[in-house]
């Protein structure tokens, strides 16, 4: 079975190019890297790489796993980064009341600003006059 964690360094030693460094950048040791990648390589009954190489060359089987590495690992820190937004409540409504329309200039970027940072978070500014607005605001919501 592939795991997470194969993947990740099979990604390392392309970049890297050297058992050596990749097993710096996955903090291992060189030689729990390389029982690692012979594992997966016994399990998979391909070699992955041409060993003695410098870069390290990849074989049919290794840039298949690379192919699948690059489409699923991002995919995975999506879901590691939703998940822990929604466990950090980083989700929500922000309700605001604006009149002035003159204020729109930069307020807009700073809600574009906003949204960079918390997708998540829904805003809500109606429109309409001021204390008109309050009122439909909750309560514990309003700032003067």
């Amino acid at each position: 079975m592939i795991e997470l964690r194969h993947l990740r360094t099979l990604l390392a030693l392309r970049e890297t190019g050297s058992l050596v460094e990749a097993a710096e950048r996955v903090h291992l040791t060189q030689s729990a890297l390389s029982h690692q990648l012979k594992d997966l390589e016994n399990r998979m009954d391909a070699a992955l790489f041409v060993r003695k190489t410098r870069p390290v060359e990849f074989t049919r089987a290794g840039l298949r796993l690379l192919h699948l590495a690059d489409s699923i690992l991002p995919e995975v820190r999506r879901a590691e980064r939703d998940i822990a937004k929604m466990a950090g409540a980083e989700q929500g409504r922000l309700h605001m009341a604006i009149e002035c329309h003159s204020c729109f200039q930069w307020l807009m970027p700073t809600v574009d600003h906003f949204r960079d940072h918390w997708p998540e978070v829904e805003i809500d500014i109606p429109g309409g006059i001021i204390l008109t607005l309050y009122r439909r605001l909750p309560v514990s919501s309003w700032i003067w």
